[in-house]
């Protein structure tokens, strides 16, 4: 397939990077010292399963060079997504899906509103990736990417996202639930994101860490009251971590949910994940504040769910970044 990805930043070039290695014609659109990296070097660089390679792909800064294809995947930070998405009307012309797998439950309305319902498919990422330098990222976790029909259901063009995903080496999973685990990610990136970026630990050191942990526990359930709130059954199965269990459990073997996935990690040599949110604090770069945490606390108020510790950690991630640029 011809795929465009539309914010290639470390995730999106993780994303375009095995896409084109499986064989697939990948553009990507990227920063501009990014973009002329890969076209120097005449291709990508990326690091995935122990192994570094160049990846030849097309990669450019300008939206008015974009060619049209048939797969968009949007991984942008949710800031910049509709003032990007702008620039990229022709691209539309020939588009047979569209996907976002930003940290967003908002993010299908802009994509509907863009390209219209019909490409728009449902999508959630648990993939992790590092910019080590323009031009070449590295593939530091490979969970599941997760596909569905909006809100719920499955089709032969999901079927067969997730089968092109796999045979790329990326864990493709079609959900019957994909809003459900819309809801399940932002639910787990709010403490997930929010916490190593306050702290500047990485992500297995905040989830072993019994402070850190017990926080988690309290933003989650506080998230997991509001999905209930407004009538969201949560899925957390393709996400391989186990929110719901961590919500529904007493306060100790919560926490202790929460701690064994950070053993677990650390096991698995996962010790390198320094997350999206921390990754734009270190560069001083706007957030995700508003999609990930805002949302859960604007849906919170809607429906009159009480969230004191995400008004908490909301309130101090809006302070940050409004020092950024």
């Amino acid at each position: 397939m011809s795929v465009l990805i539309v914010g290639a930043g470390s995730l999106g070039s993780v994303y375009g990077g095995l896409l084109a290695r499986a064989g697939h014609d990948v553009q990507l659109l990227a920063r501009e010292p990014h973009a002329r990296a890969i076209q120097d070097a005449g291709g990508l660089r990326i690091e995935s399963g122990g192994r570094e390679e160049l990846v030849p792909l097309r990669a450019d800064w300008r939206p008015a060079r974009i060619e049209p294809a048939e797969t968009v995947i949007v991984l942008t930070k949710t800031p910049d997504t509709e003032a990007t998405l702008e620039g990229l009307d022709h691209v539309r012309e020939g588009l047979r899906l569209a996907l976002s797998l930003q940290n967003s439950v908002e993010k299908d309305d802009v994509m509907r509103a863009w390209c219209g319902p019909e490409p728009v498919v449902g999508g959630v990422s648990m993939v992790g990736g590092t910019l080590a330098e323009p031009g070449y990222v590295r593939h530091t976790f490979n969970r599941s990417t997760v596909v569905g029909e909006l809100p719920t259901g499955t089709s032969a063009r999901v079927e067969r996202l997730a089968e092109q995903l796999r045979e790329a080496g990326l864990a493709g999973v079609v959900s019957q639930n994909v809003l459900g685990a819309e809801w399940a990610k932002v639910i787990h990136s709010v403490p997930a994101m929010a916490l190593p970026a306050l702290t500047r630990f990485t992500l297995h050191q905040t989830l072993l860490s019994p402070e850190l942990s017990d926080v988690y526990v309290r933003l989650a359930r506080e998230g997991a009251a509001v999905a209930a709130a407004a009538g969201i059954e949560l899925d957390d199965a393709p996400l391989d971590f186990p929110l719901r269990r961590i919500v529904a459990a007493p306060d100790s073997e919560a926490v202790e949910l929460v701690r064994a996935e950070g053993r677990r990690m650390e096991e698995a040599g996962m010790t390198a994940i320094r997350v999206s949110m921390l990754q734009s604090v270190e560069r001083g770069r706007k957030t995700e504040v508003e999609a990930v945490h805002g949302f859960i606390v604007r849906q919170a108020r809607q429906h009159g769910v009480p969230v004191p510790t995400n008004e908490l950690v909301y309130g101090l991630l809006k302070a940050m970044d409004r020092t950024f640029s």
